[in-house]
């Protein structure tokens, strides 16, 4: 597949955990040396990879509209910077969806016009709508989180009977995908001399800050733990979202850092406040740098693979009392974090990316060239 075109669209504005995995997806082809053009809303989200990058084109008063007929309107007008980059860069050959179908549609829009193959990934839950099983159907192949795969099958219900949904994930085009970390972004170890807290996430209300924030503010200042926060701000979106920074002692802010491994390093405890993360990809990269991470008992996927106490703490989702009360112990026992920050790190060596990667690098290479579907 030497120099085949993969085009990667990208129409959310603000860095995420779906972003990072997906350039690890795209750093696993570097053996086969595709050209790789990002079209995308938020361009210094990828300035740091060898990539094209061509700025998405967006009229903003489209830009939140997600339903009726505006918001296939507004789909059509991001599919035109599809054919820019086909214009300027040539032939597109795949098409890859980073998000989910609700928000690639144009890729489906445009697929007629260019005839590219689609792989779509797809991080979070998909919306229960015709359209979105419609694109789940018409991709090449669909790689999806485990989180994912009940609101794919309800979504599917639209068009198909139960049976036929099994038999279509049974398929070649359906694929679960695991998020993984290459060995060239391994985490660098953390310390272990001192109690140190890491969070780190968007200010997206889902994320937890606010809960995360009065927990310490309802710690006594002599009891609470130094702790670094390291947020993205998104810059366009109806979700609701948290204030930061918010002056607190012993809280040290750090707005989307390029510095994050080195931070990361500096803490050994890693607190995650989602609610029903997906996958949680920060998590797994703290793990990969030996910190002990404290998890909510939410049944999300972390929650199902960790054990409370042998590689990971686990505190009752939603409830402040107890996560004040199990970073309060951690505190003063730094053998703790040692011991289960090095058992999630053994955890962490299993999502090395080769193997995890596998079965999308063999969707991009055995796809020939000319063929899409009609």
């Amino acid at each position: 597949m030497t120099n085949r075109h993969i085009v990667v669209i990208d129409p959310i504005a603000f860095t995420g955990g779906s972003k990072v995995a997906t350039n690890h997806l795209l750093s696993s082809l570097q053996q086969s040396r595709p050209n790789i053009t990002v079209i995308t809303k938020d361009p210094t989200s990828w300035n740091r990879y060898d990539y094209r990058v061509i700025k998405l084109f967006e009229w903003s008063l489209f830009a939140n509209i997600e339903q009726g007929i505006y918001y296939f309107i507004r789909h059509w007008m991001l599919g035109l910077s599809l054919i820019y980059a086909r214009l300027r860069y040539g032939k597109i050959d795949i098409a890859i969806g980073a998000s989910g179908p609700g928000v690639d549609l144009s890729l489906y829009l445009m697929q007629f016009f260019l005839r590219y193959q689609i792989i779509q990934l797809i991080h979070g839950p998909v919306a229960n709508s015709r359209t979105i099983a419609r694109c789940l159907l018409r991709a090449n192949h669909v790689f999806y989180l485990k989180s994912s795969l009940p609101s794919i099958q309800l979504s599917l219900l639209k068009l198909l009977s139960p049976p036929q949904i099994k038999k279509h994930l049974k398929s070649d085009t359906f694929k679960q995908l695991s998020n993984s970390l290459p060995d060239s972004n391994w985490p660098t170890q953390c310390q272990y001399q001192m109690a140190k807290v890491l969070w780190a996430a968007s200010l997206l209300k889902w994320k937890g800050l606010d809960f995360f924030v009065q927990s310490m503010q309802a710690m006594p200042e002599k009891d609470r733990l130094s702790t670094d926060i390291c947020y993205i701000r998104p810059r366009t979106t109806d979700q609701p979202t948290s204030n930061a920074p918010i002056k607190l002692n012993k809280l040290q802010w750090h707005e989307q850092p390029q510095q994050l491994d080195a931070i990361r390093a500096n803490c050994n405890i890693f607190v995650s406040t989602s609610t029903n993360e997906p996958f949680g990809l920060s998590i797994l990269e703290a793990m990969a740098a030996g910190h002990c991470v404290v998890i909510p008992s939410d049944h999300s996927y972390w929650d199902q693979v960790l054990s409370h106490g042998i590689n990971c703490i686990k505190y009752r989702a939603n409830n402040q009392t107890d996560l004040i009360n199990e970073l309060s112990e951690l505190k003063g026992d730094v053998e703790k974090i040692k011991r289960i920050g090095s058992n999630a790190q053994q955890v962490a060596n299993n999502y090395r990316g080769s193997k995890l990667t596998a079965s999308f690098q063999r969707a991009i290479i055995n796809h020939p060239r000319e063929q899409a579907n009609d």
